[in-house]
């Protein structure tokens, strides 16, 4: 029996367990009495715009370490849990489309490209936490190979742009409505994502 399921990378199942631990002791050192540990775990994790100019951290190598560190911390269950059910349904399609191995270069790619335009956009701000910019990295790259695929293969484009327009409209309203949802960094992993996914889509054409 064939097993037709798209299975998620074991990469993408790593990040997830990583991401929803994080939380997890963060959460549960809140309920136990120790909440500084979620600010002081943010002090040395989170990204913070002014590092890149100042490039004095807490502990040697933090100005490049955050780029990473950042996007496996989160800020409440409901955070975590949105970006990694996001994180599992997008990667599942990306997968099928693409492979394990560009879909990884992509999350990487947008996390880092997420936090740039985030400290040009705010270059005094910090502490910035989420996987939602690289999260928002790989739907552009899925949108823009979708677009190739299909216009190669002359099917209408209407379904994706609807697909797309869903995705921005609750950006927007998040933001609406979470005024604290770091937008720059949506947009900066969307946009390299988007590129990529071009890239690949007329690469593979």
């Amino acid at each position: 029996m064939i097993d037709r399921e798209p299975r998620l990378p074991l990469w993408v199942r790593a990040l997830i367990l990583t991401c929803l631990l994080a939380e997890g002791i963060l959460s549960v050192a809140d309920l136990a009495g120790y909440p500084a540990l979620r600010p002081a775990t943010f002090m040395l994790g989170a990204f913070w715009s002014p590092l890149l100019i100042q490039g004095v951290g807490l502990y040697p190598g933090q100005g490049v370490a955050m780029f990473l560190t950042y996007g496996l911390l989160h800020g409440g269950l409901l955070h975590v849990a949105m970006n990694m059910v996001s994180l599992a349904a997008i990667a599942r399609e990306l997968n099928r489309m693409i492979g394990p191995g560009a879909m990884a270069l992509t999350y990487l790619v947008s996390q880092i490209a997420a936090a740039l335009l985030f400290a040009v956009m705010q270059p005094q701000a910090g502490p910035m936490i989420g996987a939602s910019g690289a999260v928002f990295g790989l739907a552009g790259a899925l949108v823009g190979y979708a677009a190739i695929n299909l216009t190669r293969r002359r099917k209408a484009l209407t379904p994706l742009f609807r697909s797309v327009g869903l995705i921005l409209l609750l950006n927007v309203a998040l933001t609406v409505m979470m005024p604290s949802i770091a937008w720059q960094a949506h947009l900066g992993g969307a946009a390299a994502g988007l590129i990529i996914g071009l890239a690949l889509g007329m690469r593979r054409s």
